[in-house]
């Protein structure tokens, strides 16, 4: 804050003194004294001049509370009215804040008897909250972020009105500019008169006396089918189309495309892995064709070797050909092997170099 006292005058005030006379004024509102401390930033002329001209404390709250002192019109005329204009003016100001509390409790009949309830029954704790401790910020400030303030306050018809017309106002606190219902000035009278108004609301709403709303009529939409009175004469289509930008048609068509590629996909899966099902089952019945069969002798112990019949045990080599042998013959050109490896590599020549062409002819699926 900026000093407001001019450089070379001989008051003896200092920028503490004067803040605390200004706040401990009895015959301002909140809002002058506000206004006051504001022009004391600014450093005003008028004000310089009432704090140099002044010797005493009592001289100095004389003067501010003065008419020459000027603080803006619209704050000492019209808002907020001087002490002598406070009684006459302080009953056409609780009518002015009834009637507004009354034209926001009539839009609540525009929403649905649950929500009418809910909401009011919870601006109701809240006002309650301030009635008990006025002084305590925390009852006085709503942050508009909350679930609570959303759902049954600012998301509700009327609900925003109903507390304006209690006094508070959206504000911007902090660094990050978070969004506040504030109650500056919280009046008693106010705060009782809206307990009272929403108290008989909710008596009237559970007695069945509020209207409820008139269910939406059928309407023909232009495009031929049913459509509501509450979504402007629109069939739902119509109505996302126009409002929402969102096409169902399109939307449902694109799903439908989607799912019949998966369809296509998971069919070529199941041909693919049925073809290799295929080449499995071919290979195995190759390799079976390779041994000859014709001349096959069954080797009943397999713990000696086929060709030298040397005792082997578990050591011994099994050949392609399903005879096993020793150290000595376990290669195929030692003991005349039968099986066909040209045969075998043949195959695996054909399976690891696949022929890569381009289809001549599209297949229509």
């Amino acid at each position: 804050m900026t000093s407001h006292i001019p450089v070379g005058t001989n008051t003896p005030w200092n920028q503490q003194k004067v803040l605390e006379t200004v706040r401990g004024l009895e015959g301002l509102s909140g809002q002058e004294k506000n206004s006051l401390v504001q022009m004391l930033q600014n450093e005003n002329t008028k004000i310089a001049k009432v704090i140099k001209d002044s010797a005493t404390v009592k001289e100095l709250e004389a003067s501010l509370l003065s008419e020459e002192c000027c603080l803006p019109n619209d704050v000492s005329t019209v808002y907020y009215p001087r002490t002598e204009k406070s009684a006459q003016n302080g009953n056409s100001a609780a009518e002015f804040s009834r009637q507004q509390m009354i034209n926001a409790l009539d839009k609540y009949s525009e929403n649905k008897l649950s929500v009418q309830t809910a909401s009011v029954k919870a601006v109701l704790k809240i006002l309650q909250k301030v009635e008990k401790k006025p002084s305590d910020i925390r009852n006085r400030r709503l942050q508009m972020g909350n679930v609570v303030v959303k759902k049954f306050i600012t998301g509700v018809k009327g609900g925003l009105e109903l507390v304006n017309a209690c006094g508070y106002v959206e504000m911007e606190i902090g660094d990050k500019k978070t969004k506040y219902l504030v109650l500056k000035d919280a009046k008693i009278e106010i705060i009782k008169l809206a307990i009272s108004l929403l108290k008989e609301k909710l008596q009237d709403i559970k007695s069945g006396g509020t209207k409820s709303v008139p269910k939406p009529r059928k309407v023909l939409c232009p495009c031929g089918f049913w459509g509501s009175s509450d979504q402007d004469g629109l069939c739902s289509v119509c109505y996302k189309k126009r409002f929402m930008g969102v096409d169902p048609v399109k939307k449902s068509s694109s799903i439908a495309a989607t799912q019949e590629k998966k369809a296509r996909d998971s069919k070529k899966k199941w041909k693919l892995s049925l073809k290799r099902a295929r080449t499995k089952l071919a290979a195995v019945y190759r390799f079976r064709l390779g041994v000859q069969k014709r001349s096959r002798i069954i080797q009943k112990n397999k713990k000696r070797c086929f060709t030298c019949n040397r005792k082997v045990g578990y050591l011994g080599f099994e050949c392609r050909c399903m005879y096993v042998f020793c150290e000595l013959h376990r290669f195929p050109d030692t003991h005349k092997c039968t099986f066909d490896y040209k045969h075998l590599h043949q195959n695996k020549l054909k399976k690891d170099n696949q022929v890569v062409a381009h289809e001549k002819i599209t297949k229509l699926e």
